[in-house]
């Protein structure tokens, strides 16, 4: 009976959501100052700083950095592009696309839940504890080879937590918290994240981003928005 109750909770929750999910269609830009702390698996330490522009419709996320240096990294559907001293030197397959990152998520109002409830993820079982709600979430057949399953802690409507597991959902390689949020045009925000990771022999590396100056849909720097991302391909 417990467990038929929460699922109803759940479903009740997804229809208001995607009420409001439905409201925030026109949110279509996020430009925000970011803050990158990274404690590598070696014990060596890395900041990062400079700010993030992110357009649905153009689909690319940039990353005009200005601390160490004066570079870019400019990612689309599937590859990223390290532009620096207005040159491309280097390029990588990107592991996260645009449209799943955490800017994407927040413009559309689906950051509750890590926008599984619109992907083919599968929600397999929901309890509370100490007024977390913990929702447990499997991935697709065609995708159990390469990711595991995710638990994601809600509290008050916001997403508190997420772990993710291997794929034989015996160790956790990733834990994720959102923290100290911020409510720009509407939209629950939040504006610290903290990161940890694990290698194969549960050595341990820890990110910290942080969010300043939050600026939803911008009218200005077009050129950044709309990175002309093919003059430095060609070149």
């Amino acid at each position: 009976m417990k467990q038929k109750i929460f699922r109803f909770i759940f479903v009740l929750s997804l229809i208001t959501f995607n009420g409001q999910n439905f409201f925030s269609q026109t949110f279509y830009r996020i430009k925000t100052d970011v803050t990158i702390k990274k404690k590598n698996f070696d014990g060596t330490f890395s900041l990062t700083k400079g700010t993030v522009y992110y357009d649905r419709h153009q689909n690319m996320l940039i990353y005009d950095l200005w601390f160490p240096e004066k570079e870019k990294l400019i990612m689309d559907k599937a590859m990223t592009y390290h532009i620096r001293g207005g040159k491309l030197i280097q390029t990588f397959q990107n592991p996260t696309p645009p449209e799943v990152s955490i800017f994407s998520l927040i413009l559309k109002n689906s950051i509750q839940y890590y926008g599984l409830e619109n992907s083919d993820y599968q929600l397999k079982d929901i309890e509370e504890d100490n007024g977390l709600i913990i929702s447990t979430w499997m991935p697709p057949e065609h995708l159990k080879s390469a990711v595991g399953k995710l638990m994601i802690a809600n509290q008050n409507g916001k997403i508190k937590g997420i772990i993710f597991y291997s794929t034989d959902g015996e160790k956790i390689i990733s834990k994720q918290f959102f923290e100290n949020y911020i409510k720009v045009n509407g939209l629950d925000i939040p504006t610290k994240m903290v990161q940890f990771f694990y290698d194969k022999t549960g050595k341990e590396s820890l990110q910290t981003t942080e969010f300043k100056n939050i600026v939803i849909d911008e009218k200005a720097n077009d050129h950044l928005y709309r990175f002309p991302l093919e003059k430095y391909i060609n070149n």
